[in-house]
């Protein structure tokens, strides 16, 4: 198991000694890419089956009322977990539509485009696969890949910011949005080690292999 990031050692640090996200990334990307291959494996396992009772939770609730909901999820690089498997599995079920990113402006929110097992896939701005000539949708439910977060629901992702782009913009419409951020447990930061910036989003709770981290004023 790899180890979780350590307080008390801040590099870059901000006034009042809490270091930069710049910093805490290099040090979430080394403790996560430790992680053994069957640890993984089993992690990702028990992420999809947590995400999967946490969205029919939210589909039971019915604050969407009987239409199709829109999920957004990811498509997996580097160490990030990995839920292709459990993406081909929900894509079967009617109450479904599952979407994935696309950057079609640099530095803008990202769109987001149907998929489906079938969906032709090519590469991206950021050589990400991206559906090919699929119809747009709008997210109701947003799995955001987390690099780093806390037990307050924020998080550090790679620096682009187009993931708070694209929560903020949602969130501006008022439509009912519930944004679950997706990592391993080895991402969770002491409270002492990161003060998130202003423009950061902070998400409705983070699914990791060692349980739900739901914010409590969410």
């Amino acid at each position: 198991m790899a180890a979780r990031i350590a307080s008390g050692k801040p590099r870059e640090p901000k006034e009042g000694g809490a270091p930069t996200a710049a910093a805490l990334r290099p040090q979430l990307r080394a403790v996560r890419a430790a992680m053994p291959a069957a640890a993984r494996a089993a992690a990702d396992v028990r992420i999809a089956d947590l995400l999967e009772s946490r969205i029919h939770e939210s589909l039971a609730g019915g604050r969407w009322g009987n239409r199709r909901v829109v999920l957004a999820a990811f498509w997996p690089i580097g160490d990030e977990p990995d839920l292709r498997p459990a993406l081909a599995r929900w894509s079967g079920d009617a109450r479904l539509e599952l979407a994935l990113p696309v950057v079609s402006t640099v530095a803008a929110p990202l769109e987001f485009r149907l998929w489906t097992p079938a969906t032709d896939m090519a590469p991206g701005a950021y050589r990400i696969p991206e559906p090919q000539d699929a119809p747009p949708r709008t997210p109701d439910i947003v799995l955001v890949p987390t690099l780093g977060f806390t037990v307050d629901g924020d998080r550090i992702g790679y620096g682009g910011g187009y993931y708070d782009r694209t929560l903020a913009a949602l969130r501006a419409t008022g439509r009912p949005l519930l944004a679950l951020g997706v990592s391993y447990a080895c991402g969770q930061l002491p409270p002492d080690v990161h003060v998130p910036e202003p423009h950061d989003m902070r998400l409705d709770a983070i699914v990791t292999d060692a349980g739900v981290v739901a914010p409590s004023s969410r």
